[in-house]
């Protein structure tokens, strides 16, 4: 296949630096996107710059996210993560000067848009909603983190495979889980996501700030970090990427936290990451099943990699499947909806699932309410539902519909995906104009 020399992004108007590197990490990401996003070495929220380093030094533990971004364009994440207008006017005391380039970046977000109507709409009811499902999702997170272990140990215990599939089950479940808690403030229960061997500080990265926010674009790293084994992006493809990416698609998801593990541990070595303590979490998984059910290091080992496999395999048959690559779906080259309003970007760009929706636990586990979450990914996922009427009345009100499949049409569709090269317009996504 020919290489695509830097084309358009029709979200931007350049194409992301280092997106075509070998190697590629949350840390790369956000380096390209200082010498893409003209924010002047400050904090760029629409078209001024703030300088955020007084407020860091203030919440030295709380500040990571902007630690993080300095120098970076940060106005989609602060309009989806600060509902009403407390944050906005605390901003004003941060202001430096306008900035004197454009915003890399075509999203809209005019007062009188789908979005902006959508979020003052939700921020009139955010004190009146009922908090008690989010006291719920933290005892089902408790549970889930208690039956990984007891599982793991008993499994090893016992030499019984089954309980070690369903250690790497609840596995998965936690992984999910704990999404719904690194995009909100700090606290003690993201930390659970690095069991899975895998990172909250890189998939904070990679999933809130980079696929949240440029959803299938070629800015989101969620694309970028599987191709070229699977490309979801529409452009030519030769017929034995599209038969490898079909057939070897379950393969690779279960390798993948082990793949992404070994690169992280290289990047250790080669200063592309920093080491924290927490990412030893995950060794405490094989220490219990060696101290608590067979002091058999082999026994345990592979237990430990019958469980971290199943769970990989679970993060692609339910991740990569939850509603963002379907025919149906938005994807870079695919026609934008004129107006390029953020929040009508994200609903062309996700379809949820219908038969998860009922149960909080479903939702909880397998990414439900999957548009309203990235229109406000810092409310629980449990807190969701109340909003879903106001979020359908607001749809009609601008001629927009909420798509549901269940999840069958959905894998079907993902990899019909991974076959297409042709862009498509918004009549044959069966969107509105």
């Amino acid at each position: 296949m020919e290489k695509v020399k830097n084309p358009l992004s029709h979200l931007s108007y350049k194409y992301p630096t280092y997106r075509d590197d070998k190697i590629k990490s949350g840390k790369k990401w956000l380096d390209g996107k200082r010498i893409d996003d003209n924010a002047e070495g400050l904090w760029r929220v629409h078209d001024k710059l703030y300088d955020m380093t007084e407020f860091i030094d203030r919440h030295p533990g709380g500040a990571e996210w902007l630690q993080l971004t300095k120098g970076v364009d940060i106005t989609e994440q602060f309009e989806t993560h600060h509902i009403t207008d407390k944050a906005s006017k605390m901003l004003a005391k941060f202001y430096v000067r306008d900035a004197s380039l454009p915003r890399n970046y075509n999203f809209t977000f005019k007062e009188t848009g789908f979005y902006r109507t959508l979020k003052r709409r939700v921020a009139a009811r955010i004190n009146d909603l009922d908090y008690t499902p989010k006291k719920i999702s933290n005892v089902t997170s408790d549970l889930v983190m208690a039956l990984i272990f007891a599982s793991a140990v008993l499994g090893v215990k016992a030499d019984n495979i089954y309980l070690g599939l369903l250690s790497g089950t609840f596995l998965l479940f936690m992984l999910v889980i704990s999404h719904n808690y690194f995009h909100q403030r700090d606290n003690w229960r993201m930390f659970c996501f690095n069991l899975t061997l895998l990172n909250y500080r890189e998939w904070r990265i990679s999933h809130a700030m980079s696929h949240h926010l440029y959803t299938n674009s070629y800015y989101d790293l969620e694309i970028s970090m599987f191709e070229p084994f699977l490309q979801w992006i529409p452009r030519p493809k030769s017929t034995k990427q599209k038969v490898m990416s079909t057939i070897f698609s379950p393969l690779f998801w279960t390798i993948l936290i082990f793949v992404t593990a070994i690169s992280r541990t290289i990047g250790y070595f080669t200063k592309q990451q920093e080491f924290k303590l927490d990412h030893l979490i995950p060794l405490s998984l094989p220490l219990a099943m060696f101290y608590l059910g067979r002091p058999d290091i082999l026994l345990v080992l592979k237990y430990w990699a019958v469980i971290v496999a199943t769970c990989s395999f679970l993060v692609g048959l339910v991740g990569l499947n939850a509603g963002h690559h379907h025919g149906d779906v938005t994807h870079e080259g695919d026609e934008l909806d004129k107006s390029m309003d953020f929040g009508i970007y994200q609903l062309n760009c996700v379809i949820d699932r219908r038969d998860v929706k009922q149960s909080q636990f479903w939702t909880l586990v397998t990414f439900g309410h999957h548009t309203l979450h990235h229109m406000f990914p810092t409310l629980d996922h449990g807190v969701l539902p109340q909003l879903h009427d106001t979020f359908i009345d607001t749809c009609k009100e601008f001629q927009l519909e909420l798509r549901e499949y269940s999840w069958w049409p959905l894998i079907v569709g993902q990899f019909e995906q991974l076959q297409r090269t042709e862009p498509r317009t918004l009549k044959e996504m069966k969107l509105k104009h």
